[in-house]
């Protein structure tokens, strides 16, 4: 697909045509074509000369996603974020309505074996994915990584050079299972998390969970217990502007700073404890206090 972005364009925004598509004012769609298996694969991988050769953005959207609108988010995200990896979207069959959750989460299960077939014939055409996966679809992606490990395809899991947990709908105790029987990826799962996340609020309550990874409290010495014993980077995000109110999707707000947050999430703290986003740009800088202690980038 090839994604018309107009010059009017505003950070983490999705600028929706009114009514016929006009590249000047707004997201457009101005190509398309079929990919062979072998076509996609050389694409996601690019050419040999490139800085960005074998490596390769992947985004899953969350709950109550339309394909157009996941489209567009991925496009917003490469733009904002100027990377030249490839940007691939490996959309689910979500029913895009707020009453669908019962039914997405289905849709989700249906397709851990697809995700992961993909990261599969990734890593055999020599591609390291940076995944970024929203809400249920980090359920998904989690998912899939763990089915890999059962099948023991370490090589594909290894291929993977970093996973980011945006607001995951995933119960605590769900995602310390899943992890309990996960080969454990190269660098520690990044897991942007907000407290006063509304959407996961009503999801606690549909599924009757006590807590999500997505709203942990990194205040509480338990959300540090946890990072150290599952190899996590928790990012608060909560003092950045929510787009819809919901401060679910928050995380569309990173792509301007998401090169700088990949140096930072290399940095000796990562692995430790857990890390702090004050807003956007004060990633790398901003302490973390947590149980009297500083842990200082």
């Amino acid at each position: 697909m090839t994604i018309s972005i107009p010059p009017t364009h505003q950070l983490s925004k999705i600028e929706w045509p009114v009514s016929k598509p006009d590249p000047h004012t707004s997201f457009a769609v101005i190509g398309r074509r079929e990919l062979t298996a072998n076509e996609f694969a050389r694409l996601a991988r690019g050419v040999s000369v490139s800085p960005t050769y074998g490596r390769a953005g992947i985004f899953v959207h969350g709950y109550n996603y339309s394909h157009q609108e996941a489209l567009f988010r991925l496009a917003q995200m490469a733009a904002d974020s100027k990377v030249k990896e490839r940007a691939i979207l490996f959309d689910w069959p979500s029913q895009a309505e707020v009453t669908g959750y019962v039914a997405d989460k289905d849709s989700a299960a249906f397709a851990r074996d697809d995700f992961a077939q993909v990261l599969s014939n990734l890593s055999a055409a020599g591609v390291r994915p940076t995944i970024m996966a929203h809400s249920m679809g980090a359920w998904l992606a989690v998912e899939s990584i763990r089915q890999l490990s059962l099948m023991g395809k370490t090589e594909v899991i290894h291929a993977i050079d970093q996973l980011v947990l945006a607001a995951p709908d995933i119960d605590i105790d769900l995602l310390r299972k899943q992890l309990s029987v996960t080969d454990r990826l190269t660098k520690p799962i990044v897991v942007l998390a907000s407290k006063d996340d509304i959407a996961l609020a009503l999801s606690k309550r549909l599924a009757g969970s006590a807590a999500t990874a997505g709203s942990l409290d990194i205040d509480d010495p338990r959300t540090r217990e946890l990072a150290i014993a599952e190899n996590l980077d928790i990012v608060d995000i909560s003092k950045i502007p929510s787009l819809n109110g919901t401060n679910h999707d928050r995380f569309a707000s990173l792509a301007a700073v998401y090169p700088q947050l990949r140096q930072g999430f290399s940095n000796p703290v990562a692995g430790t404890g857990a890390v702090v986003l004050n807003g956007v740009g004060g990633a790398i800088s901003a302490p973390f206090r947590l149980g009297g202690a500083i842990l200082a980038h």
